[in-house]
């Protein structure tokens, strides 16, 4: 994983998440517009954690190389 792409990443994740916490402080639940921030909330967490695994995996395979 290059690391503009993985910067960028997380940074969307970082905006998905905040924005969809914000929002979900101000909506009320059983609401459409609820269950779809709350789904957009799941996706930004689900794309951080992605994120993370990468930049992991990412870095024990150059150290693994590099030995």
């Amino acid at each position: 994983m290059s690391p503009q792409l993985g910067r960028m990443a997380l940074g969307w994740s970082a905006f998905l998440v905040l924005a969809s916490g914000v929002l979900l402080l101000t909506l009320s639940p059983g609401t459409p517009e609820f269950v779809v921030t709350l789904f957009t909330l799941c996706l930004g967490l689900f794309l951080g954690l992605v994120v993370v695994v990468g930049i992991f995996v990412t870095r024990r395979r150059e150290k693994r190389e590099g030995s």
